[in-house]
């Protein structure tokens, strides 16, 4: 099974994290990358960061934490 990134595209942030056997099928509203242990653990990190402040991870938060991460948005 593969993790995914969920973001809300209007907003550029990051939702949650899903793991499904299967690709998920984006939206208007929402766009799922890959991510890779290294890539979550990262996130995490992050997210972790973002609770205290009551604020979510952006994605280009973690695309500056995450070169990988960077890259897949690039696609």
């Amino acid at each position: 099974m593969s993790n995914y990134i969920v973001i809300h595209k209007p907003s550029q942030l990051i939702k949650k994290v899903v793991t499904s056997s299967l690709p998920p099928t984006p939206d208007g509203d929402h766009a799922f990358y890959a991510a890779s242990e290294i890539v979550l653990t990262k996130y995490y990190k992050l997210k972790s960061k973002a609770n205290r402040n009551g604020t979510l991870v952006s994605a280009g938060d973690l695309a500056a934490a995450s070169p990988s991460f960077f890259e897949s948005l690039q696609r």
